[in-house]
């Protein structure tokens, strides 16, 4: 039986940093350790945790965080670590309200729902992250939006999908991050002022990190896209693009002890 996904740490300034590696794929093999890792946002790394973070080798960092995020709150210690540094926003802005704050605010759409509406919002990130980390000498790298939950989650499904794991299994990946949720809501509340526009009437189930959240997403990818190769295939992204992403992170599993 495979370990879970390992989650370096203690941290002192982020609550959840994990290795994806060790994830089985469906043709037996495993998302190779040390080579992608997910996370809350860096800005908020003290120096220890930079020095942790440097110990693994990380070359290449992305930042999913809108401007105006990255603009209010800054990078922290990011130069620290000696990696390439690339914002590839998900979202355009996420602070301002573009529409006015006297604008009826519509109905929140479900968590699911709210993160296919990435994939229309976000291409240019979702297609970056593919070929920056197929670039030559990328890996190890890091990915990370605020709570690293919901942007980060939908890449990380991204990501998983297109190296051939199962959608229970990126579920369970996506679910672990709620034991994480209180120290990063109230390093949220430090960062942020209590009246974000983008943050008003959000579904009640944005609050958690629901398996049943990321399978539905996952659903409403192939219901709506024709599924995440399909998306990306039509983004420009190739084939041999998605064959070096699976040659960069895959590795053979190991015999069970």
């Amino acid at each position: 039986m495979n370990r879970p996904a390992d989650r370096p740490g203690p941290f002192e300034g982020l609550h959840n940093f994990r290795d994806l590696g060790s994830l089985p794929t469906t043709d037996g093999r495993v998302v190779a350790q040390g080579r992608v890792y997910r996370s809350d946002a860096l800005h908020r790394m003290t120096a220890a945790d930079v020095a942790q973070v440097a110990g693994l080798g990380v070359r290449t960092v992305v930042d999913l965080r809108a401007p105006d995020e990255v603009a209010h709150v800054g990078v922290g210690r990011i130069p620290e670590l000696g990696a390439t540094y690339h914002n590839l926003p998900v979202r355009p802005t996420v602070l301002s309200d573009p529409t006015g704050a006297d604008a009826p605010v519509a109905a929140a759409p479900s968590a699911a729902e709210h993160y296919v509406r990435y994939l229309t919002e976000g291409p240019t990130c979702f297609r970056g992250v593919v070929e920056l980390f197929t670039a030559p000498d990328a890996t190890p790298a890091v990915f990370f939006c605020n709570a690293g939950k919901d942007r980060t989650g939908a890449v990380a499904a991204m990501l998983l999908t297109v190296l051939g794991v199962d959608d229970a299994t990126i579920a369970a990946d996506y679910a672990r991050t709620q034991s994480a949720l209180a120290g990063i809501g109230a390093a949220t509340i430090r960062d942020y002022p209590p009246d974000v526009a983008r943050w008003r009437g959000l579904s009640p189930d944005l609050a958690h990190a629901r398996e049943e959240t990321m399978l539905d997403f996952l659903a409403l990818v192939r219901e709506r896209v024709g599924g995440w190769e399909r998306y990306l295939e039509g983004l420009g992204v190739t084939t041999e693009r998605l064959d070096a992403l699976r040659a960069a992170c895959l590795e053979e599993q190991g015999p069970s002890r």
